[in-house]
């Protein structure tokens, strides 16, 4: 049986009416049909899909469909007349048709009446995940859906489709792999009794759908369960929604559904007005986002304490109300007063306190101090506040010198600690501190530490001071013995091993210190330590690198290596002293130490190390005296060295050349003459005196050697006969002579002809001839050594004459005799007085006099005491 074509007669409305291009509504196009104005907007969907309709939305809910010229031309009506049969039109119109479902972007099929497919387009094909349309050919339309959704189509959609022409709607399709899918739906009854299909998967739109119902769920719970209140205001800023907090906010009373303020504008509630804030959200309308503070009180009496911000909202571009998020803070705020009163009387007892309060973050470091706390270090007036905030108090030099660093660091560990100290502030107020921090820990975490002092200098400092002093003196007496006893034995030692040995013997023996030892200057200028006393082992793992290289991690004791200066380390426990030294502290048990060079006229013979168990040792005055040492050991090294260089029956010789002592100048000739150096006399504080002879025409070289020399002074002749004159020359801090004198050598012979000087240098044996050489050639660029041999000494007349000259003779003595000896005192007839000498050795003449007898005297009895 045919069928009407339910979409030609839908058609026909359009095309009946005068103008068949003017847009209709679907209740138009419904009353025309007189069918249910769904049933015809299904087909007006349809036709619209199809491409014969043209659609408009003209409302939210509300939509107008037309004919257009072009939708007419394609479908035939209004074409031109077709001349051809009608079997020929018949077979141009389906083939026109079948293009069209080709390059359709929706899936469109045809049955024929028993309900198989005639017709399939690629699209179609796709969309079920066949490779092919012709996998549709002859097969029924039940191979696309399940078996749930074929009950489906048999009992409701396919009796609803032969009712009324057309259904549309959503089906769960199968695919060729046996998965479902959601599809859009759209079928229509054809003249011939089939079915046309027009399908399209919304698996996207379905997941698009299913998220936005997600957000739209979480954005609904989000709001009503937001701990915050949050009011929609319209366009005319009138609310229209609370959500739950908003309403607790509020103060809704139990049993009313809806707040009384829904629909009023927000300007306009009495709490805004009275609080002023109307203008305030005015401002919505001209999309500034505001943020708001203030209290006030609801409709219902409740008071509160509003705070938050309104957002404007816009829809297409319009002004469309305004979201507002609102906190109550009114406890916070209470709490918040209640919490400036605590602390305000709490800064009022913490400024006025008897004590002094400091305040320690999680470092330790002070971050405030109360006005007693500043009296107590001594705050200058104009000082607004102390150099120590900032700095952690175990690193406060007061603090590291008491040695109380350790102590405070257990705060550290949750311990509150008692202390009770003297100290010296950084202003250097003296004060005695007694008192207790305690621990303070925020959210579980250690947070620093409170520290309450009090100041009882006024009787502790008192007695502590006494009983510093007391320790002080007894120290000092007991260190004064023990210098004058170091001292004697020292000089009366015979090696330098044995010096060494009562030195530190004698300084770990005594109370006041733990251990001693010595390090010596190797050949290389290695330091390397050679005696211990007080401990076992402790020199075994020093480091022994040159002077230039000794480890900073050695602090004080590297310090006095590299420098010849006296380092003191007054608590090597404290954080500043290196990892290596408090190492040794601890295992050797001492606090402080002294690291003294023993250096003596600028010879650098070691270094002397005395460690203490008292925090508190090496103070001004101890360490004056402690200082002496250094002088003292290297005193009586450079008298052994001097010993043994005059006692040796051998001796080192260098031949030393200077080939540029004097160069030509403005190239002048080299000077004529030979000048002949018999004697270099040491005379004291870096001065020498030069004895010898020139020939003709060389004492030009002497004055020039004067005038462009800095340590060749003044000139005095005698003697002047047989074409020579003898001379002396006073040199001051000459560098040949000092370095020749700090090994304990002295010049034997030399010369200086045509601008150069030859010398032949005696030293000891065992003298570090390579470290001469070096400093040498350190001094005189173009030194060169011409010669080394180690010789025998011609026998004495009398082996108590050597002798007598090391250990009778004073320095003094020795100088003035060998002054008047090679200054022609001693000559006959006499070429110098005994006032010349000594004006030559800067001393009175009876002075010079005094001590020539007392050498003479020291010689003679040498000489015949036994005779």
């Amino acid at each position: 049986m045919a069928r009407r074509d339910v979409y030609a007669d839908t058609l026909a409305v359009f095309d009946r009416r005068d103008d068949r291009y003017e847009p209709l509504t679907t209740p138009e196009v419904a009353d025309a049909l007189d069918v249910g104005r769904r049933t015809v907007y299904e087909r007006l969907r349809t036709l619209s899909d199809r491409g014969e309709l043209r659609t408009k939305a003209t409302g939210s809910n509300s939509r107008v469909w037309w004919r257009s010229p072009d939708d007419v031309s394609s479908s035939g009506t209004d074409a031109a007349p077709d001349t051809g049969t009608d079997g020929e039109r018949h077979d141009r119109d389906l083939e026109r048709r079948a293009r069209v479902m080709e390059s359709a972007i929706d899936g469109i099929a045809i049955t024929d009446d028993d309900g198989e497919y005639t017709y399939v387009n690629e699209t179609h094909a796709d969309v079920y995940g066949y490779d092919d349309a012709e996998a549709f050919r002859g097969e029924h339309w039940t191979m696309c859906y399940g078996d749930a959704e074929r009950e489906r189509f048999e009992d409701e959609i396919i009796p609803s489709l032969y009712e009324s022409g057309s259904w549309r709607g959503e089906a769960l399709g199968r695919r060729k792999d046996g998965t479902t899918f959601p599809q859009d739906l759209s079928l229509t009854v054809a003249d011939d009794g089939g079915i046309v299909c027009v399908v399209r998967d919304i698996t996207d739109r379905k997941a698009r759908e299913r998220r936005l119902r997600d957000a739209r769920r979480f954005n609904e719970e989000l709001v009503e369960n937001a701990p915050f209140g949050i009011f929609r205001l319209d366009e005319e800023l009138r609310i229209t929604y609370e959500n739950s907090r908003a309403e607790e906010i509020v103060g809704l009373p139990e049993g009313e559904d809806v707040s009384g303020a829904i629909g009023v504008d927000i300007s306009e509630l009495p709490p805004i007005v009275e609080t002023g804030q109307a203008e305030l959200f005015e401002r919505l309308k001209e999309g500034e986002t505001i943020e708001f503070d203030f209290p006030f009180e609801s409709i219902y009496g409740k008071e509160a304490y509003f705070t938050g911000r309104a957002v404007p909202v816009y829809r297409d571009g319009e002004f469309d109300g305004a979201i507002l998020m609102a906190t109550d803070i009114s406890e916070r705020r209470q709490y918040e007063r209640e919490l400036r009163d605590a602390r305000r009387f709490n800064e009022e007892l913490v400024e006025n306190a008897p004590f002094g309060m400091f305040r320690l973050d999680e470092e330790l470091r002070i971050t405030y101090e109360n006005p007693r706390a500043e009296e107590i270090i001594g705050l200058p007036e104009r000082m607004e506040s102390s150099d120590a905030v900032g700095v952690a108090i175990t690193e406060l030099p007061s603090i590291v010198e008491t040695g109380q660093a350790e102590l405070f660091e257990r705060l550290k560990e949750g311990e509150t600690i008692e202390f009770d100290f003297p100290f010296e502030s950084i202003y250097g107020k003296e004060a005695y501190f007694t008192g207790r921090a305690v621990p303070v820990y925020r959210d579980g975490e250690f947070d620093g530490a409170i520290l309450m002092a009090t100041d009882i200098s006024e009787r502790r400092q008192y007695e502590r001071e006494l009983e510093r002093q007391r320790e002080q003196l007894a120290a000092l007496d007991e260190l004064n013995d023990v210098v004058r006893g170091i001292t004697e034995a020292a000089i009366g030692q015979s090696t330098r091993d044995e010096i060494e040995r009562v030195v530190c013997d004698r300084l770990a023996d005594s109370d006041s210190y733990r251990l001693a030892w010595m390090g010596a200057v190797d050949s290389g200028q290695r330091l390397e330590p050679r005696v211990e006393a007080g401990v076992c082992g402790y020199i075994d793992d020093l480091p022994v690198p040159d002077r230039s290289g000794y480890p900073a991690d050695w602090g004080p004791i590297g310090d006095a290596v590299r420098t010849g200066e006296m380092r003191i380390a007054r608590n090597v426990l404290a954080g500043d002293a290196p990892e290596q030294l408090r190492d040794d502290a601890r295992e050797f048990g001492y606090r402080s130490l002294a690291a003294i060079p023993v250096v003596h006229q600028g010879m650098f013979y070691g270094v002397l190390c005395v460690c203490s168990e008292r925090s508190d040792a090496f103070a001004e005055k101890e360490r004056a005296v402690v200082g002496q040492l250094g002088d003292v050991i290297g005193h009586a090294i450079a008298a052994i060295d001097r010993k043994r260089a005059l006692m040796s029956d051998e001796v080192v010789e260098l031949d030393v050349e200077v080939p540029n002592l004097l160069p030509p100048q403005d190239g002048s000739p080299p000077t004529e003459g030979t000048i002949s150096v018999t004697r270099v006399t040491p005379v004291g504080d870096g001065e020498y005196l030069l004895y010898g002879t020139a020939t003709d025409g060389a004492m030009e070289t002497i004055n020039a050697l004067r005038d462009r020399r800095p340590a060749w002074k003044e000139v005095r002749t005698f003697d002047d006969r047989d074409g020579e004159v003898r001379f002396e020359q006073r040199l001051s801090d000459p560098p040949m002579a000092s370095i020749v004198a700090d090994y304990g050598g002295s010049v034997d012979a030399g010369t200086i002809e045509d601008g150069a000087y030859s010398a032949t240098i005696r030293f000891p044996p065992g003298t570090n001839v390579r470290r001469v050489v070096d400093r040498l050639q350190e001094t005189y660029l173009d030194v060169r050594i011409d010669g080394q041999r180690q010789v025998g000494r011609e026998t004495p007349p009398s082996e108590r004459v050597p002798g007598t000259l090391v250990e009778d003779l004073t320095e003094r003595q020795r100088a003035a005799l060998e002054a008047g000896y090679f200054g022609g005192y001693f000559d006959w007839p006499r070429h110098r007085s005994g006032e010349e000498v000594a004006a030559s050795l800067d001393i009175g003449a009876s002075t010079f006099h005094q001590h020539v007898r007392k050498a003479q005297h020291k010689l003679l009895d040498a000489m015949f005491a036994d005779v």
